[in-house]
């Protein structure tokens, strides 16, 4: 069936911006350090890109989540990030995207600071709506559909009209559930454990599928 798209939703950290390894696992070191204990890489990789982080917090690194998660606001700061984050090389797809008439935004759970601050990188201009997609923004986190179903109202779509690139589970899961086309591209960090609808190794691959 041929399929005529008017919005691409992009989720943001690992879709569009790549921050090092090296972040993830310095940082998530800090916290569980002050806390007394340590985890793995493959434990680290899990809780960032899986879904119910709080579960894996407790399950996996066996801390309290309120706890982690007080210390992750503190330490993973702006400043922080600028060390180990930039745009990834084919995000200048978007242009030929919106070129053609093709609406674009953004529904990221990053915390407000940090979205801000990778969205700046990026440059607000290049997107039509951008949802972040945070319990202190007054929405309900991923997978939850709440962030992507608002900015799907926003850019004026129906939901057969849009998908949804992210690079996780977690993001397979948000546009499942708002029965909107989920499309996975594959930045070589993490094996999901979903397997999404469509899957891509850049960016540049939307072009088929948006028939450019």
């Amino acid at each position: 069936m041929f399929m005529i798209f008017k919005a691409v939703i992009f989720d943001l950290d690992g879709t569009l911006i790549c921050t090092a390894p090296d972040h993830r696992y310095k940082l998530v070191a800090r916290i569980l350090g002050d806390l007394g204990t340590c985890a793995s890489p493959i434990s680290i990789d899990k809780f960032w890109f899986e879904t119910d982080r709080s579960a894996i917090i407790k399950k996996d690194f066996g801390v309290e989540p309120a706890e982690f998660w007080k210390l992750f606001r503190i330490y993973d700061t702006v400043d922080l990030r600028k060390r180990f984050t930039r745009p990834y090389y084919d995000v200048g797809v978007i242009n030929d995207i919106r070129q053609k008439g093709i609406k674009t935004g953004i529904v990221t759970g990053a915390p407000l600071h940090i979205a801000d601050f990778e969205i700046g990188m990026l440059g607000p201009d290049n997107y039509d709506s951008i949802i972040i997609a945070h319990t202190l923004n007054g929405y309900k986190p991923k997978p939850h559909p709440h962030g992507l179903e608002e900015c799907i109202t926003k850019l004026g779509v129906q939901r057969h009209e849009a998908i949804y690139v992210g690079n996780s589970d977690e993001d397979t899961l948000t546009a499942k559930n708002a029965q909107v086309l989920d499309v996975i591209v594959d930045r070589q960090e993490y094996e999901c454990n979903i397997v999404p609808s469509r899957k891509i190794n850049t960016l540049i691959e939307l072009k088929p599928i948006l028939h450019l």
